[in-house]
C-alpha cells in the first residue's frame, strides 16, 4: 500500500507486502534479494510483537538495507525508538518522511511526532563548507557537501571535519545538547604544502601525480686530485664498469617506467573505488558501518574487488620504483667509486648525470 504506515497506527509491526522482481537481466538475483528481504522482516515483525525491540530492529535493518521502502523505514524508526536508538529512528522516520508517496494525514502527523520525540533526545546539526568538500563527523564521512539535510547525532563531544583537495582540513569539536539544533561553519584555507601538479601519463587514460627530484644528481670527479681516479677504460680493468653502469642506468629506466605505468593504473582504478564508496556512503544510513561484512552482502563485493586491483597495481608500481631507484644508487656508486690506477694517466674530467623524472631515469655522461 503506497505511502500508507499500518505499523504507526496499530500497537503491533504491520509485515511488508514482498513485491514482485521485474523481469530482465538481473531479475533472478533481484528475486532472491527480495524474498531474503521478506523473510528477514516478517521475523522482525515477530520480534516486535514480542517485545523483543532490539532484535526486531536488527532483522528490520538488515530488511531495509537489502530492500529500502519507506514503509519499512516508518516501522524501523517505530522499533529504533523503543530500542533506545533515537539517532537512527530520526534518520529512518525522516527517509520516509521524505519518500512516501500519498501519505494519509494521519499516518504523516503519527510519523512527525515519532520524530520529534527522536529529535528531542539527539542533536541536529547543520553543516555549512565550500561545495565539493568531503565532510566527516568523528571521522565516519557524511558526504560530499554541500549536503541535503541536517545530519542526526548523539550528544555528547563530537569532532566535524571538512577535507578538500588543495586545501587544508578545517575541523571543530562541538558540544551537541539533546534537543538542540546548533549550525557548524568549517572554513577550508589554501594548503601551505608542497604544489601538486597533475600531468596525463604516458600510455595510460588516467592522470598521475608528477613525481619531480628533490635536485639533480651530478658527479663530476677530479682527475689526479686524490679523491677519484680516471674511469675511462684505457685498461682491460674498467671495462666490467662501463658494462656495469650502462646496465645500472637501462634497469633504473626500466623500474621507474613499470612504476609510472602501474602507478597510473593504481590511480584509475582508486578513481573507481572512490566512486563506488561514495555510492554507497550515500545509500547508508549515518551511523552505519558502510560495509558490515557479512558474507553474502552483495552491495559490497564490486567495492571489494575494486580495492584488490588497485592495491595490486599500486604494489607493482611500488615495487618499480624500489627496483629503479636501487639501479640509480648502485650505478651513481660505481661511478663515484675510486679505481686502483695511477692518477697522472688521467687528462680529461669525466662527467655523470642520473636524473630521475616520470618518464624514468635520464643517465648521460662519458667513462
Amino acid at each position: 500500500m503506497a505511502g500508507s504506515v499500518p505499523a504507526l497506527a496499530q500497537s503491533e509491526v504491520a509485515p511488508a507486502t514482498a513485491p514482485e522482481a521485474s523481469p530482465g537481466a538481473g531479475a533472478q538475483d533481484a528475486a532472491v534479494r527480495q524474498r531474503k528481504a521478506s523473510r528477514l522482516y516478517d521475523q522482525g515483525v515477530k520480534a516486535a510483537n514480542a517485545g523483543r525491540w532490539e532484535k526486531a530492529r536488527q532483522l528490520i535493518l538488515e530488511s531495509f538495507q537489502l530492500e529500502p521502502t519507506a514503509e519499512k523505514a516508518a516501522n524501523l524508526g517505530r522499533v529504533e525508538l523503543r530500542a533506545g536508538k533515537p539517532r537512527d529512528a530520526a534518520e529512518h522516520l525522516a527517509f520516509f518522511l521524505r519518500e512516501a508517496k500519498e501519505i494519509q494525514p494521519s499516518d504523516r502527523d503519527r510519523a512527525e511526532r515519532m520524530l520529534t520525540e527522536a529529535k528531542a533526545k539527539i542533536g541536529t546539526v547543520t553543516v555549512q563548507v565550500e561545495a565539493g568538500a568531503d565532510v566527516l563527523v568523528d571521522g565516519h564521512p557524511l558526504g560530499t557537501a554541500p549536503l541535503e539535510r541536517p545530519v542526526f547525532v548523539e550528544p555528547g563531544s563530537r569532532r566535524f571535519e571538512a577535507r578538500k583537495p588543495g586545501t587544508a582540513s578545517a575541523s571543530q569539536e562541538l558540544q551537541v545538547q539533546a534537543g538542540s539544533a546548533p549550525e557548524v561553519q568549517l572554513t577550508l584555507a589554501a594548503s601551505t604544502g608542497p604544489a601538486i601538479q597533475v600531468v596525463e601519463a604516458p600510455a595510460a587514460s588516467a592522470s598521475v601525480v608528477e613525481q619531480r627530484p628533490v635536485s639533480v644528481v651530478v658527479a663530476r670527479p677530479t682527475v689526479g686530485s686524490g679523491n677519484v681516479a680516471d674511469t675511462r677504460p684505457s685498461t682491460g680493468g674498467s671495462s666490467w664498469r662501463t658494462w656495469a653502469i650502462v646496465s645500472g642506468a637501462g634497469l633504473a629506466v626500466v623500474g621507474v617506467g613499470v612504476g609510472v605505468g602501474f602507478s597510473a593504473v593504481a590511480a584509475a582504478d582508486n578513481a573507481d573505488f572512490t566512486k563506488e564508496r561514495d555510492r554507497l556512503v550515500r545509500e547508508t544510513p549515518i551511523g552505519e558501518t558502510i560495509c558490515p561484512g557479512r558474507e553474502h552482502d552483495v552491495r559490497c563485493r564490486k567495492l571489494t574487488e575494486l580495492a584488490n586491483v588497485r592495491d595490486r597495481n599500486q604494489a607493482i608500481g611500488i615495487a618499480g620504483f624500489a627496483v629503479g631507484g636501487l639501479a640509480a644508487a648502485g650505478t651513481l656508486a660505481l661511478v663515484l667509486w675510486k679505481a686502483e690506477r695511477p692518477a697522472q694517466t688521467a687528462k680529461a674530467e669525466p662527467d655523470f648525470i642520473v636524473v630521475p623524472s616520470m618518464h624514468g631515469v635520464l643517465a648521460a655522461g662519458t667513462f
